[in-house]
């Protein structure tokens, strides 16, 4: 018994012992001496690193990290490591870095800055596992406002990749506008859960704002931008696109303000590139020899010059097609840049056909795809304009797309539609450098209106009066309502010079039996050039804006003379109402369409000049008014050999008539008016000439009218 106790207390002690190896504390720290030493050594070599990089020595730095990951391999040095072989930008170098980062988010799958490191790295080349990775962070953390902005970035760039895209399926082209859709509003999706976590997050407003404006949706954008605005005040960017998106909606006095403030924050080398390089782009094709021998001064005033005759409305504060310009450059410039490469967007070909001629009407991106012989048919994209087609292929694949050339025969690199668009362009760059469809904060509307010219009180003028017709006839207004508008009338000799400008707040009242007109008189003296006739209507800013050749007669003090005829409504001795013309005491309501039917009287009104006496003190003329079918004086070249042929053969046309009456008056500068009758004509165009003969000086004077007949009523109606 004593022989088994001793020998189980002896298995005990034993067992004792063992367990005390284990646990004792002294023989633990022994261990724990080792374990501090290697982690310190770890810390030393990652340190060394850090200093090395601190002072520029990336070579001893890349040994210390190389060092640490190959004893320890620990993540903080691959992840120096890794970027270390970003900044070498090379391919391999990326390869490279990529592993470490690898390593590195493997080694510690919660450090969030390594995996943002990795999944920016992976944007260029691994989208998928990019996308994957920003969402491997929220799933670690749902607040990282920056993982949901790269989602939302990275599905935005698929939006504006397969927006308009189509497959080349042989005989048609299949549309993949299903799919574009599905990425806008997951892109929606990720920026507004962005911004539920932070409301003002710059990039995240910045480019939902930009998605809004891709996808078609511009005013979506304004909102974010209007915040951003009120929170970052001097941020050219903002203002550059909000002045777009402002542009797009047709708020045009905002798209000012903004692009007003933005240039105000570029540097010099800026606003010189955005407001003078771009329109030297599409004006040095047709003016080389003042781009090549003016000085910068003289540059600067001729491109002044430039936008002030392209004003399309001068009733504005603002510059109207200057406004389209910047919002051409700043939509170039946000969808065509690539920094990478230092292009900037409207100087690539993409952006070049937009300074010059705007957005397309429409446009297809053709995708990508291998042919039957081998050949790759690149990504191609077509623009259409109204009477343009330009094309362009991205042979590169980098972005930057380029008019396209025709491939040759042995290329295996195709693009997807024929003919030689880069040709096409160095051709509309001379022949047609630029192309503008004016843009106002209302819709455009159509006012008839014509010009009525008398010699003048005054010595050597002319009395100019400007008439028009501006219709009530809409359903903006009540039946009683008066149409209040702002006129402008506008004359620029030949040199581009203003010589006269009339503007005046009025209304039309349709209180009347026939329809409204309105007239503008001013004295000016004779010359040659254009002028511009501008209305904006009050209640919706409907806008008229019309450019026109103006030549202000000459009337002469000695030979007779004849004034413009008028064709009006009516002719009076006597009125209150605006709408009639002045003339002694004759008043003549003008009708600025030229356009009669047959519950609208005729009325023709002229004056004659310098008519000669006899003794008695009497005048004697004769006036002969022709009327004929308008179409027939408008004949060329088979048409009048035709006609001449026919009068040589003694065939005489008898759709001419001649009215002739004579004359005595003891005014040597008579008004001249009377109705014509009509009802027996055809409906149609004709041409009354009148020619009136002086039978004491034997001298004769002839000026024609256009008249249509007969047209139904709602001709007036804008």
């Amino acid at each position: 018994m004593k022989n088994q106790t001793r020998e189980i207390s002896f298995r005990t002690l034993i067992l004792l012992f063992l367990i005390g190896v284990v646990f004792n504390p002294f023989q633990s720290s022994g261990t724990n001496r080792i374990s501090i030493i290697g982690e310190k050594e770890r810390t030393v070599l990652y340190k060394k690193g850090i200093e090395a990089l601190d002072g520029k020595d990336t070579v001893s730095a890349e040994k210390y990290f190389i060092e640490s990951i190959s004893r320890y391999g620990d993540a903080a040095s691959h992840y120096e490591l890794a970027k270390i072989n970003l900044s070498r930008k090379t391919f391999t170098s990326r390869n490279k870095a990529y592993e470490n980062l690898r390593r590195a988010v493997l080694k510690e799958p919660d450090n969030l800055e390594y995996r943002y490191a990795f999944a920016n790295l992976m944007r260029d080349f691994a989208r998928l596992s990019s996308f994957d990775e920003y969402k491997k962070i929220i799933s670690i953390d749902s607040t990282q406002v920056e993982a949901w902005l790269n989602l939302g970035e990275l599905k935005a760039e698929d939006f504006k990749e397969y927006n308009n895209s189509v497959r080349n399926m042989g005989e048609i082209y299949g549309s993949l506008q299903e799919f574009a859709l599905l990425d806008f509003y997951e892109s929606e999706k990720y920026f507004l859960a962005a911004l539920e976590k932070d409301p003002l997050h710059y990039n995240t407003l910045l480019k939902l704002s930009l998605l809004y404006e891709n996808a078609g949706v511009p005013e979506k954008g304004i909102p974010l931008l209007e915040r951003l605005i009120k929170h970052n005040k001097d941020d050219k960017e903002i203002y550059l696109c909000i002045g777009l998106l402002y542009y797009k909606t047709s708020k045009i006095k905002e798209a000012h303000r903004e692009y007003k403030k933005a240039l105000d924050l570029m540097s010099e080398t800026e606003r010189r590139d955005f407001t003078f390089n771009s329109v030297k782009l599409f004006l040095e094709s047709s003016f080389e020899e003042v781009f090549k021998n003016y000085s910068e001064e003289e540059l600067n005033e001729f491109v002044n010059v430039y936008w002030k005759i392209s004003d399309p409305l001068y009733l504005t504060e603002y510059n109207e097609r200057l406004l389209e310009h910047y919002s051409r450059v700043a939509y170039a410039n946000l969808n065509f840049s690539i920094p990478s490469m230092g292009i900037v967007g409207w100087k690539s070909n993409m952006g070049e056909t937009i300074l010059r001629y705007g957005e397309p009407q429409s446009r297809m991106r053709i995708r990508p795809q291998i042919g039957d012989n081998g050949s790759v048919g690149m990504k191609t994209e077509v623009w259409n304009y109204p009477d343009m087609t330009f094309a362009f292929t991205d042979i590169a694949s980098s972005g930057n797309y380029q008019y396209v050339w025709p491939a040759a025969e042995k290329d295996k690199l195709i693009p997807q539609v024929p003919g030689n668009y880069h040709d096409y362009a160095e051709y509309l760059r001379k022949e047609r450098p630029t192309y503008y469809n004016p843009k106002f904060e209302g819709p455009k509307i159509d006012v008839p209106y014509s010009f009525i010219q008398f010699k003048s009180n005054k010595r050597n003028h002319t009395d100019l009066y400007l008439n028009y017709s501006l219709s009530v006839d809409d359903s903006l207004f009540a039946s009683n309502e008066k149409v209040n508008h702002r006129v402008g009338f506008y004359f620029f000799n030949e040199d581009y010079e203003e010589q006269f400008s009339r503007i005046v707040n009025t209304k039309v009242d349709r209180n009347s039996k026939f329809p409204p007109v309105q007239n503008l008189l001013v004295t000016a003296i004779p010359d040659s050039g254009f002028s511009s006739f501008e209305i904006i209507r009050d209640v919706d800013n409907g806008t008229l804006s019309s450019r026109t050749p103006l030549k202000i007669r000459k009337f002469s003090n000695y030979r007779i003379d004849i004034s413009d005829i008028v064709l009006a409504y009516d002719i009076t001795n006597s009125s209150t109402n605006e709408s009639y013309i002045k003339r002694e005491n004759v008043y003549v309501k003008p009708n600025p369409t030229n356009i009669f039917t047959k519950s609208l009287p005729i009325y023709i009104y002229y004056e004659l000049y310098n008519l000669q006496k006899d003794e008695k003190g009497l005048t004697d003329f004769e006036q002969n008014i022709i009327i004929s079918p308008y179409q027939q004086e408008e004949k060329s070249g088979f048409g009048k050999f035709i006609s001449s042929a026919l009068s040589f053969l003694g065939i005489i046309s008898d759709d001419k008539i001649t009215l002739t009456s004579n004359y005595r008056t003891i005014e040597s500068g008579p008004q001249i008016y009377f109705q014509l009758d009509f009802s027996n004509y055809e409906p149609g165009d004709y041409l009354i000439t009148m020619n009136v003969k002086d039978r004491i000086s034997g001298n004769n004077v002839e000026i024609k009218k256009v008249l249509k007949w007969n047209i139904p009523a709602n001709i007036f109606s804008n």
